[in-house]
């Protein structure tokens, strides 16, 4: 989100409560992120950004987007018939035909459809009809719906209550009565190692299971998704399904598919019944039967369930305002007209379904991911903190949120489910648009495990600098040492047991701060230096040897603001002036110090840097520049010397109460930002003999 939300993003911010997010976090981040357009497999915001939609919105555009024949179906249908209802033995065109497209593509036997607008509404209808059925059968005590474990059916009452996602059930006082769960066929967390076939089995016996300890009198039906799309991509092992259909045959108990995601050729079939030869005494549609571009869903109803409404059920007090409606109705028909002629569903199974395995397949291999699992044109990428023995992250979730993010930050989007990452694309994606996917998620995750190595490592600096004398007979040289963040650097230097040597130009300034130093028993010596001036450093490796025999750490501290203006503002002077004395000097004192920075067994060098090195003050061109340019000489510096023992990183002290942070705000209240002494334990950290990582940014 812009740091200056949109007038749209704004009264969104302002009035707008969004499903499945914190309305907190959502305002204090300024607001959503705006769509404005979409085209195949891509997006653009309100700015012209663009992102690849690897989740095909909410699973269900199926088609991809700008199908600019289905807007024409739609304005076609509304100048004809805008809305009618379906109660008062009525239909529309539309509504009457898309009953009978889906009788035929669905197996054989679901020949009625009951419309609906969600598949919240069509789960919600399933669980009602199962319960009248059985009353209409003379069983009514046979209401009791078993679900699964992070199973996800909507967001209704019921649906919630019929699902298993903790976080849904804890509001609202969920679940409620008449509803189980039985674990989930879920392989990689409950039986990783075992044979796919005795796992099918053992996974299908817990709801056998779960039906006896109930009893069979009392079981109206078993509600699955065939893959548990929500659930984190959850694909059974092949058999389960088949011995799920016959268990609930065995117990004259419903057998019903949660078909809302895997339908309309998403597993590379017209239906999940359809590719694993299944026939469910109710199927629930939705998502790809429109592909999202109206709301609209349907519950298919088996024979047996049928017959019975019809011939003993009289009215069936059930439905909703805008089932069936005409418009949503005809754009379903006009979308699955574009799948059967385009042999979308075709492309999945005979080409896509390999080349997504094969793609994801590329990151098995990858130390932060666990497995990789894919099935039709939907798949999964399962993070641990450790492959073998297997070691989940803790707590969970947060990694993979990370990674989501970052991938949302280079144009892909994608969804994180506990530490697993849900990918299903439009099936109109191209080869090279799964590639980016799989090729940038790779790139994400060596960044990941880059930064998670640096969190170990940086707990165990914490370890190993506890207690003070952390770097006791190393000799330090802190630029900018007298005032603010370098002075402060100093005096924690000399109190860790350093010999320290503070340079900058206000040679009375460094008088007091080697005055505090030795005051407290340190040892400081002081260089009077302008380092931005050439001649200034000839020598100076040649005296510190001289004087204190050795360099092992250079805190490159000092630096100048200038003038904080856009680059057409800014003098040119005045930008080289900036450039000489943040960028360039620090290039001439690491040439300078070299010999005995790489002679040292524990060399360190860091460079002080800050935000605008990333862009937080993008606007102060010269400042800025510099800036970005020390952060650049520094991650050169530390690739030249990554196979030596010397250490180089890069601190950003983020806000700290210094004259220079006066001057670029003078407006703000300087009580409210830390000393400078707070922020020094990071810079004993990286200083330590302990310290071993290098070319890292590290925010204070």
């Amino acid at each position: 989100m812009p740091q200056n939300p949109s007038d749209l993003a704004r009264q969104d911010r302002d009035h707008h409560l969004h499903p499945f997010t914190d309305p907190r976090a959502l305002i204090d981040e300024g607001g959503p992120t705006v769509m404005v357009r979409g085209e195949g497999c891509t997006l653009w915001d309100e700015d012209g950004r663009s992102y690849l939609d690897a989740l095909a919105g909410l699973w269900c555009v199926n088609v991809g987007y700008g199908r600019s024949e289905l807007a024409d179906v739609a304005a076609d249908q509304m100048r004809r018939l805008a809305y009618y209802n379906t109660f008062f033995k009525t239909t529309s065109p539309p509504t009457a035909a898309l009953a009978g497209r889906l009788a035929a593509l669905m197996p054989p036997g679901l020949d009625r459809v009951l419309f609906a607008n969600s598949g919240s509404e069509a789960l919600d209808s399933i669980v009602r009809l199962c319960r009248h059925f059985w009353a209409l059968e003379g069983q009514p005590g046979k209401w009791v719906m078993i679900g699964r474990e992070e199973g996800y059916h909507g967001s209704t009452l019921a649906t919630v209550s019929l699902g298993h996602i903790a976080s849904m059930r804890a509001q609202g006082r969920l679940p409620l009565p008449g509803f189980e769960h039985v674990r989930a066929p879920y392989a990689f967390r409950h039986a990783p190692d075992a044979d796919p076939a005795a796992f099918a089995e053992t996974a299908a016996g817990w709801i056998d299971a779960k039906i006896r300890e109930i009893g069979a009198e009392n079981v109206a039906g078993v509600v699955v998704e065939p893959v548990q799309g929500a659930g984190g991509v959850i694909i059974p092992p092949p058999g389960y399904l088949e011995r799920v259909q016959e268990i609930c045959r065995r117990h004259d108990v419903l057998f019903v598919l949660d078909e809302v995601i895997s339908a309309f050729g998403r597993l590379g079939a017209w239906s999940a019944a359809e590719r694993f030869g299944l026939s469910p005494d109710f199927m629930a549609l939705a998502k790809g039967l429109s592909s999202g571009y109206q709301p609209i869903s349907a519950v298919m109803i088996g024979e047996r369930v049928a017959r019975a409404l019809i011939d003993k059920g009289g009215d069936l007090a059930h439905g909703f305002t805008y089932s069936g409606h005409p418009v949503a109705a005809a754009v379903a028909l006009a979308n699955l007209d574009i799948l059967a002629r385009e042999r979308l569903v075709e492309r999945v199974r005979d080409d896509l379904e390999a080349y997504l395995a094969a793609a994801l397949g590329r990151l098995a291999d990858h130390p932060l991911v666990g497995e990789v699992r894919s099935i039709g044109l939907i798949g999964a990428v399962e993070l641990v903190q450790q492959r073998r023995p297997r070691l989940a992250f803790d707590p969970p979730g947060v990694v993979a949120a990370v990674v989501r993010d970052q991938m949302q930050q280079r144009g892909i989007i994608l969804r994180a489910v506990r530490d697993a990452l849900v990918i299903a694309p439009p099936l109109v994606v191209t080869h090279a648009e799964i590639d980016r996917i799989v090729d940038n998620l790779r790139e994400v995750l060596d960044l990941i495990r880059r930064e998670l190595g640096l969190v170990e490592e940086e707990r165990a600096l914490v370890a190993a600098t506890a207690g003070g004398r952390a770097l006791d007979g190393l000799t330090c040289l802190v630029t900018g040492a007298s005032r603010g963040i370098g002075a402060a650097v100093a005096e924690r230097y000399a109190l860790e047991g350093a010999r320290v040597v503070l340079a900058a130009r206000d040679q009375r300034g460094l008088d007091r701060v080697a005055a505090r130093i030795r005051a407290a028993g340190g040892q400081a010596a002081t260089l009077a230096i302008d380092l931005a001036e050439p001649g200034a450093l000839a020598g100076l490796a040649g005296r510190l040897a001289g004087k204190l025999g050795r360099l092992d750490v250079l805190v490159a501290n000092h630096g100048t603001l200038g003038a904080l203006l856009p680059a057409a503002e800014q003098e040119p002077e005045m930008f080289d002036r900036v450039m000489a004395v943040n960028a360039t000097s620090v290039f001439r004192l690491i040439r300078e110090l070299d010999p005995l920075l790489r002679a040292s067994p524990s060399g360190r060098v860091l460079v002080v840097s800050s935000g605008a090195a990333v862009g937080e003050h993008a606007g102060w061109s010269g400042y800025a520049a510099s800036k970005a340019a020390l952060e650049a000489l520094a991650r050169s510096y530390a690739a030249e010397t990554k196979d030596t023992a010397l250490r180089v990183n890069v601190v950003d002290p983020g806000e700290v109460r210094t004259a220079m942070r006066a001057e670029a705000f003078p407006d703000e209240a300087p009580e409210r930002l830390p000393d400078p002494a707070a922020i020094t334990d990071v810079f004993v950290r990286l200083a330590s003999p302990a310290c071993r990582f290098t070319g890292a940014r590290v925010p204070v």
